[in-house]
């Protein structure tokens, strides 16, 4: 069957959130524009998210998807690309989401909007509600 998005078509190699987050602040502690990768990992952890999500990082992106995930691809993901990644410059940041629909979204902010912009996309596309808020507008 032809899908004509860009999904997750790989095998998905989960890592734990902490994993996850232990990485970032390594990364950020050398390079002060990874902070926002840190502060959403700490994010998920801080509001229960990991029960719902999955995630694993690509080179320094972080990928993330709705639990259960599907045993073969395609999968829908959200993709927060880091500084590094050459589609987002220093003081930004570049979420999107790649669906097997096809009706993929994307959207460009500063980094200091990162935490309730990976939210809103959790919310909107996964369904998935921070057990405790981790931004007073989450989901705005």
């Amino acid at each position: 069957m032809r899908i004509n998005s860009r999904t997750w078509v790989d095998r998905f190699d989960e890592v734990p959130w902490s994993t996850i987050a232990t990485r970032f602040h390594e990364m950020a502690a050398e390079h002060s524009d990874f902070r926002h990768m840190a502060d959403i990992a700490d994010s998920v952890l801080t509001s229960g998210g990991e029960q719902h999500l999955t995630a694993l990082t690509s080179m320094h992106d972080l990928v993330v998807a709705a639990r259960p995930v599907p045993e073969r691809p395609p999968i829908d993901v959200v993709i927060v690309r880091s500084p590094s990644s050459g589609q987002v410059s220093a003081g930004g940041v570049f979420i999107e989401h790649r669906s097997a629909t096809g009706h993929d979204d994307r959207i460009f902010r500063t980094s200091d909007q990162a935490v309730q912009l990976f939210w809103r996309f959790m919310i909107e596309k996964f369904g998935v509600i921070p057990a405790r808020s981790t931004t007073s507008d989450a989901m705005e």
